[in-house]
């Protein structure tokens, strides 16, 4: 399957059952606009509703992955009256069966059903260190460079970035970017656990679209479905809660194609072919 939408400030491509969004103002460190923002959103939702689609990969173009938001939106957003300038922070949520919380404005990445990986490939600032928080997976190139950079400007944490940063990186790391805005490289991110993987920067997108096909192919895209629902809502719940829905989702497993297939390839040894159901 290949699919090329046709956008202005981003690519979408779809193929082996992985589609790549990648922001596209290269020389501009892909900066975020409304404008990018709306095709964003147009494609994740494409993506997420296209049954050839399992595994969604979120990059930027040329040496950038996000600068944050775009100098000309700050300069407008600074200029005007603080009600005014507050439209910039509307949430528009995203309908679906998810948790409230889950459907909010970059948040809502976390309500897609299926994994999103950030492929870091270079400045990640601002809002451009927010979005991959949402996402599931965090892998950076070489060359990528990291910072929260509110306090630089006089903002403060933005889109839940209070409650995310300190459940990846723990508390004292979370405050000492907060609070610093200081530039961190991809080997200090892999080593506080901002990033998992790190790549070489020559082979990094090849190296990410790799680890998408497999995960594309060997494992069931239901369970992936399941649970990423099990683990972000559990974030919410108490033990005993997590507990008692991770029975019922066990139970409803049994009667699937997915686990019917789980069995039979083992037994039979050869590779799965799983279908979500």
């Amino acid at each position: 399957m290949i699919n090329a939408m046709s956008y202005e400030q981003i690519l979408y491509d779809a193929r082996e059952r992985v589609a790549t969004i990648t922001l596209n103002r290269p020389d501009k460190l892909n900066a975020w606009t409304r404008q990018m923002e709306e095709e964003v959103g147009t494609a994740l939702r494409a993506a997420a509703s296209d049954d050839g689609v399992r595994v969604i990969i979120l990059t930027g173009a040329g040496k950038g992955f996000c600068a944050g938001a775009d100098i000309s939106l700050l300069q407008t957003i600074s200029q005007e009256s603080a009600p005014n300038a507050g439209r910039f922070l509307v949430d528009n949520e995203i309908a679906g069966d998810a948790r409230p919380d889950f459907r909010k404005k970059h948040a809502w990445l976390m309500s897609i059903p299926k994994p999103v990986i950030a492929a870091i490939n270079g400045a990640s600032v601002g809002l451009g260190f927010i979005l991959p928080l949402y996402c599931d997976f965090r892998f950076a190139s070489e060359s990528a460079k990291f910072s929260v950079i509110f306090s630089k400007r006089g903002l403060v944490a933005e889109y839940g970035l209070a409650w995310i940063l300190p459940r990846l990186v723990g508390v004292p790391s979370a405050i000492e970017l907060m609070f610093t805005s200081k530039m961190v490289d991809a080997k200090e991110a892999l080593r506080i656990g901002l990033v998992s993987r790190v790549y070489p920067g020559e082979n990094f997108l090849p190296a990410v679209q790799e680890f998408a096909r497999e995960l594309a192919t060997a494992v069931s895209p239901r369970s992936l479905r399941v649970m990423k629902r099990q683990i972000y809502t559990g974030l919410m719940q108490g033990l005993g809660e997590a507990y008692d829905l991770a029975v019922e989702e066990m139970r409803g497993s049994f009667g699937t194609e997915d686990f019917r297939e789980g069995v039979a390839h083992f037994v039979e040894k050869r590779a799965a072919a799983f279908t979500g159901r």
